[in-house]
């Protein structure tokens, strides 16, 4: 069964006690290795006290695990007690927040999960409420208060300090606020992961009895981690649970909006026994020598049977970008004519694949793209609008969840579609009078319990039926739509947004939550969307500037000399160009070809 595991493969599979760091490049059997040596320990412990702790950090990360248990380990699934298998933020929720958070909130009852992605935010009384910032603050390893949203959420300069050394009043009044909040028993999930920390630093028992849970803990996409979720790990360790193995790439670390940090995972690589998978099991070695530059590994070799040789080079193609009149260059490129020069590149891109007989479906072809903004080439609107410039309106963003819950209903997605629009439903009865109201899970099931599950049931499928169709309808068309329905159904309430802002199509605005086929056969998203993924064939596009700085000044700028958030423009890329088996090609804008064949193809 694990015989044809490679000798790195095999270290993770047996190693004994004690903690480790395992550092994967992409495509390494990462996964797999994980499963092999998830079933060995199950299997070996047959007359032995063995109790594992197994976290990812997505929902979808733990469903790949379990479907290399079931089927290629013969492993049966769910995991049941004593062991655990899921996301380390639902880890922390069962263990510690959900049944000991008021320990520390100081709230009388179980504390409630709120904000993405438990449910979306509803609370602005007035324009400067402190409350609308809870979702998108919480606190840092030193009880210092973070954003969680873009400067532009936010209606001054996140300035911590005042020049005198005083906290910035702005931000005084959102810890206030949160902590009030807290005492109400809500939490976004950032903050349940502080207060987790909180307590097990305050309570040496819980820390203890949660360590000697487990026999051994299995943490994947570990790069990925922030500083109080690596503090949580440091005292599980401290307070016996010794057995740990921690396994990710710091090169895929994309996340440092969320306050992750891939100089833990050097650290603890650094600190601990170490094991190094660089056997590329995905990738032509064409494709790795081509994104190899932008790694940390002296080398990766591809040695995937039948794809590892794939004759297929590697491509950096341009498009003409939009570019205004200037004294210096009176030559115009319309948004139309950019994104015409991007369509005809997009059309060798898939015949390219037809010649190769890769279908052209959402499994083999992926379209990817840096910033939500680059969608426009491919026909998406934005998937957020600019800040100041949004259809929804405070306290009536059960709109956002009515339309977000009717797209998923019509995509297939039944259950999440069920949830948004159930949400939507209770928030709308129970604002009247533009007063806040936030829907959370114990209140639906309060209500459950009183009326029935099946008169619940009924009264929310009333709802969904009222609501009409999302294709091919702006989301003000839609809303209009809506209300008239309701009317005709006599709810007394109706669905109001920003008109000025809602003359977008909702299978654009929402194009990503489903990959809608209407649009495009292939797969279209961000590169965040697409981490641990794999296709055939994937064509990535570039803008001229990340999120902050253009490419050119990122790229010529050594290492040494970059902040936090450009490395990690570096390494959006690196996960994006490392998805494909076969086929990879760049689309920039033609300025910056030169740049970018200067770094991936020397």
């Amino acid at each position: 069964m694990y015989g044809h595991l490679s000798e790195n493969q095999q270290k993770v599979l047996n190693f004994a006690d004690g903690a480790v760091v395992v550092k994967a490049c992409p495509g390494s059997g990462k996964t797999y290795s994980i499963a092999a040596r998830i079933s060995k320990l199950l299997r070996d412990s047959q007359g032995k006290d063995i109790r594992l702790g197994i976290t990812s950090f997505t929902n979808t990360a733990i469903f790949e695990i379990e479907d290399k248990l079931a089927s290629e380990f013969n492993t049966h699934i769910p995991l049941m007690h004593p062991h655990f298998l899921g996301t380390i933020d639902s880890f922390l929720n069962t263990f510690v927040f959900l049944p000991f958070g008021h320990l520390v909130m100081g709230c009388p009852s179980r504390p409630e999960l709120i904000g993405e992605p438990h449910g979306h935010w509803n609370m602005k009384r007035y324009a400067l409420d402190y409350d609308q910032y809870f979702d998108k603050t919480s606190f840092n390893l030193v009880g210092e208060l973070i954003p969680l949203a873009p400067y532009q959420a936010f209606h001054f300069t996140w300035n911590y300090h005042n020049k005198n050394g005083s906290v910035n009043g702005n931000i005084a009044n959102i810890i206030k606020s949160k902590q009030a909040l807290f005492k109400r028993g809500y939490a976004n999930q950032a903050d349940a992961n502080y207060i987790s920390l909180r307590i097990l630093q305050k309570y040496p028992l819980i820390r203890r009895n949660l360590a000697d849970k487990f026999t051994h803990l299995l943490i994947d996409e570990c790069q990925d981690t922030t500083e109080v979720q690596m503090a949580i790990i440091d005292l599980l360790y401290e307070a016996g649970c010794h057995n740990i193995m921690l396994v990710g790439d710091r090169d895929q670390s994309i996340f440092e909006w969320n306050d992750a940090k891939p100089e833990l995972f050097d650290a603890k690589f650094n600190a601990w026994e170490k094991i190094v998978l660089d056997q590329n099991r995905r990738s032509s070695q064409l494709i790795c020598n081509f994104f190899k530059n932008l790694s940390s590994f002296d080398h990766i070799t591809a040695v995937a049977e039948g794809i590892h040789d794939y004759p297929a080079v590697p491509e950096i193609l341009s498009y003409r970008i939009i570019k205004k009149a200037t004294k210096k260059d009176p030559k115009v490129v319309t948004e139309e004519e950019s994104i015409q020069s991007f369509t005809l590149t997009l059309s060798a891109f898939l015949d390219q694949c037809r010649e190769a007989n890769i279908t052209i479906d959402k499994e083999s072809v992926a379209v990817l793209y840096r910033g939500s903004s680059n969608g426009k080439y491919l026909g998406l609107g934005k998937k957020e609008p600019v800040f100041g410039e949004s259809p929804w309106i405070a306290n009536n963003y059960h709109v956002r969840s009515a339309i977000k819950g009717k797209h998923l209903y019509e995509h297939g997605n039944f259950a999440e579609g069920y949830k948004f629009m159930e949400k939507s439903l209770l928030e709308a009865l129970n604002s009247g009078g533009n007063r806040p109201f936030h829907c959370t899970q114990i209140f639906v099931s309060d209500l459950v319990d009183r009326v029935g599950l099946r008169a619940h049931r009924e009264k929310v499928f009333k709802f969904i039926s009222c609501l009409p169709s999302t294709q091919g309808v702006t989301i003000a068309a839609w809303t209009n739509q809506a209300n008239q329905s309701l009317l005709a159904m006599g709810y007394t309430f109706t669905l109001a947004i920003a008109d000025q802002f809602g003359h977008v199509l909702i299978d654009h605005y929402f194009a990503e939550d489903s990959n809608s086929d209407r649009l495009h056969p292939f797969y279209f998203g961000t590169v965040h969307s697409v981490k641990g993924k794999t296709f055939e064939a994937v064509l990535m596009l570039l803008g001229r500037k990340a999120s902050q700085k253009n490419y050119q000044t990122i790229l010529e700028t050594p290492d040494e000399g970059l902040t936090a958030k450009d490395r990690e423009e570096k390494r959006i890329l690196y996960v994006g160009l490392s998805r494909p088996k076969k086929i990879v090609k760049m689309v920039v804008p033609e300025s910056d070809k030169a740049i970018w064949a200067a770094l991936l193809q020397k």
